[in-house]
């Protein structure tokens, strides 16, 4: 399988260019004696050029350096003959010829691993450690770097005692999960059972991990086809039984007559004493076996040295998968931060659902995009276990999006507890009118201070008012014109006077109470009423529609403890009821972290990626087939279905197939929300700050419907009209206007990489970032 390199290598150079504005902003803080602009893990700048050289540098270049290095090597060994995988079934039939017993390494040579080996030592110590928590008191909980750093040690303290008794240093696995099992669980037979746990789940991480390497079925069964004899010789601390096992699981362990392992046999091959005894047990003299392994030492060199002839498996693509994966993992192991690109790069390299996108602008926003969907989920079961919360609803329209990876996610393995999920038809305008006290300046102001400029009309469609009820009030108090803008409220005499009508207050109550009942009667319905604590799922910003839920029910008994998981929140600066809570996950303002802040540079396209095209609800009805029931009014918008068809479905598949792939590989990977936030802010921040071209071009071809205040489509081109500019009459007017079109533009970034001038997007960051920080 060719490694996919595209989301990482093309994020490069906007990462360098963001590494340097991140440098001049942290030393001008620095002189300043200012806070720190982000308390989360910083990438070094040594693990940035790792990286960066793992990325960038072609696979030529590193197998040139690695010749080079070569020359530099004592001795003078003849060359080692190699293949890549595309060619070794023409090779080995050639070279085959004349031998009855081929034999082969296991590992990189007949099956590949998803992640690296030690890695997968690390995720299961990771399932240990979540296990622990089950059984270890708080205060004698280690942590996972403790858990992981105990294995290590017990196996460098078998490994001594094997060389003691005359073996070479192999770890005995079944001693190994014994004495790492009994470091917090020494009682019998807990230590036992726990020991077979471990032992279980390594064994279901590695099946999860192996694949058959490339073309390595059709090689195998080439081989049987001119009756050759096929044996496996590995260095490895399962034994030969488990090893079948795994074969047999990669379907390739019906080709092998025989197996040799070094902890069976207390011989490795990399140190030349297990050939040996594989040529006694064979029955076999050095010239009539011929061995295939990746191995320079172990599988070429060492047997070479008895006089068997060998073949290296030395494959370009599988060089820079590995590659990748071994400097990603080295930069996690020491640095939190690269949690996200760990996984980016293990998705990448096993991609089976995720699709290469390059004629699909849509599908590849979905892929750019689904990092942050995927770890915001996984924030939202984690945090509600943490919280003790067992139903979790997900808010219309956008969390139907949310929901859909939500059910991707859930029966991954990697959760313990998993909340039950519902899907909640609300929206502001079905729950505001319910939670209004009265119909006052005080009460409006609520979301006029957002929505200025609001006529009559507008105003009773926000409220779910009747309007030709209300307006006819209005007419009575002097307002006769429901279309003027009411520019300034508080000094209108004819709005106030209607504000303070007796019969217009009247009228509202009736409606406020209408809505109230049909609203609780719909939250009754779905299972919310009679919770103890229940959360809230959507995108963000405020979280206006978990406000109007606590404002209309906060003195109902029958009414949850609210908690508010968006993507991102910003607060609006009113205190949160008493039994409210919310919590942003990419982004949080309350935490006045300056990477989070940059989040919000384009909060339009998160909302139009994830909105669901089913309409947005209005209000409560009656349904026609169950009268009992409450049924939602939905107002539906054709821009939305020609968006969705156009766009935004071909996104969520991009997503879903994202999720998909990062669901499979979960329990390898077992990365907290936490641990995936500050790398997958970063790799969002990338397509915010500075967007490719096609995506700068492509958010222009988008729209988004406002359902609610202003109830208008809103496009994403500069609205800058040549003909005005030229009215205007001189230049620094037209500069004043066109900046004022700029400012006003949801997207400004996208408009500068439009621009299509050299490194326009860094000046611009750069600007941007020492205004905020000033």
């Amino acid at each position: 399988m060719t490694a996919r390199r595209e989301p990482a290598a093309a994020a490069l150079l906007p990462a360098l260019q963001r590494w340097a504005v991140e440098t001049a902003r942290d030393l001008y803080l620095t002189q300043k004696g200012a806070p720190v602009a982000t308390k989360h893990p910083r990438a070094t700048p040594g693990e940035r050029m790792s990286v960066i050289a793992s990325e960038a540098l072609p696979p030529n270049v590193v197998d040139g350096l690695a010749q080079a290095s070569r020359l530099f090597r004592a001795g003078d060994a003849p060359p080692i003959e190699s293949s890549p995988f595309a060619t070794l079934r023409e090779r080995l039939l050639t070279a085959t010829a004349g031998y009855d017993v081929v034999g082969f390494d296991v590992f990189n040579t007949l099956v590949v691993r998803s992640v690296e080996g030690e890695w997968l030592k690390t995720a299961v110590a990771r399932g240990f450690h979540a296990r622990l928590k089950e059984l270890v008191h708080p205060k004698a909980l280690p942590t996972v770097a403790q858990v992981r750093q105990r294995r290590f040690a017990l196996e460098m303290e078998i490994a001594g005692e094997q060389v003691a008794q005359g073996r070479d240093n192999e770890v005995d696995f079944e001693a190994l999960l014994q004495r790492w099992a009994g470091s917090w669980v020494p009682r019998e037979p807990m230590r036992s059972r726990m020991a077979a746990e471990l032992r279980a789940l390594e064994l279901e991480l590695e099946k999860l991990a192996l694949r058959p390497a490339p073309g390595i079925p059709e090689v195998l069964s080439a081989l049987k086809a001119q009756g050759k004899r096929l044996i496996f010789v590995s260095d490895m601390y399962l034994s030969q039984p488990l090893l079948r096992e795994l074969l047999r699981h990669c379907g390739l362990e019906q080709y092998f007559d025989a197996g040799y392992v070094s902890i069976d046999e207390g011989l490795r091959k990399a140190s030349g004493r297990l050939f040996p005894r594989v040529l006694e047990r064979e029955g076999l003299k050095p010239e009539q076996l011929f061995f295939v392994g990746d191995d320079e030492n172990a599988d070429n060199v060492q047997p070479r040295r008895l006089g068997i002839s060998t073949l290296r498996v030395e494959d370009p693509d599988e060089k820079v998968r590995r590659r990748r994966l071994e400097i990603a993992q080295k930069a996690v192991e020491q640095n939190p931060y690269w949690a996200a690109h760990y996984v980016d790069v293990v998705l990448g390299n096993e991609a089976r659902h995720v699709r290469p996108s390059d004629d699909d602008a849509s599908y590849q926003l979905g892929r750019t995009l689904a990092p942050g969907i995927v770890a915001f989920v996984v924030d939202v079961i984690e945090r509600s276990e943490k919280l003790g919360i067992d139903h979790v609803y997900f808010l219309a329209r956008e969390g139907l999006t949310l929901l859909k990876v939500f059910a991707l996610l859930k029966d991954s393995g990697l959760f313990r507890r998993v909340p039950k999920a519902h899907y909640l038809f609300v929206s502001r305008a079905s729950t505001i009118l319910a939670s209004m006290r009265e119909l006052s300046w005080e009460e409006v102001h609520r979301f006029w201070r957002q929505y200025s400029r609001q006529s009559l009309r507008g105003l009773l469609k926000n409220l779910s008012l009747p309007q030709d009820e209300f307006i006819r009030l209005a007419a009575e108090c002097g307002l006769t014109d429901p279309d003027r803008p009411i520019v300034e409220p508080t000094k209108d005499a004819a709005f106030q006077r209607f504000l303070a009508s007796r019969r217009v207050r009247v009228a509202f109550h009736q409606r406020r109470d209408e809505a109230k009942a049909n609203l609780s009667r719909y939250l009754e319905y779905r299972g919310l009423m009679g919770l103890e604590r229940t959360a809230l799922v959507d995108i963000g910003w405020k979280g206006s529609m978990q406000d109007n839920l606590m404002r209309a029910f906060e003195h109902d008994a029958r009414f949850p403890e609210l908690h508010g998981f968006y993507l991102a929140y910003v607060p609006d600066g009113q205190p949160l009821a008493k039994k409210s809570f919310k919590y942003g996950y990419l982004s949080d303002l309350r935490r006045r972290d300056l990477e989070e802040a940059d989040f919000l540079r384009n909060t339009a396209i998160f909302e139009m990626i994830t909105t669901a095209n089913h309409g947005s609800t209005v209000r409560y009805g009656k349904n026609p087939w169950a009268p009992h029931l409450p049924m939602p009014e939905l107002l539906h918008h054709d821009q939305e279905k020609d968006n969705s068809a156009r766009f935004f479905r071909r996104v969520q598949e991009g997503m879903y197939d994202y999720a998909r792939d990062y669901a499979r590989l979960s329990p390898l990977l077992r990365f907290t929300a936490d641990e995936l936030q500050p790398g997958t802010l970063q790799e969002l921040l990338r397509y915010t700050r500075y967007p490719t071209e096609q995506e700068a071009r492509e958010f222009l071809k988008y729209s988004h419907v406002e359902s609610f205040g202003v109830h208008e489509i809103t496009t994403f081109g500069l609205k800058l009209e040549l003909a005005k500019l030229a009215q205007l009459g001189s230049v620094k007017g037209a500069l004043k206007e066109a900046w004022k079109a700029f400012e006003t533009n949801p997207w400004r970034d996208s408009v500068v990489r439009r621009s299509g001038v050299p490194l326009a997007n860094l000046a611009y960051d750069a600007w941007f970032t020492w205004r905020a920080i000033r």
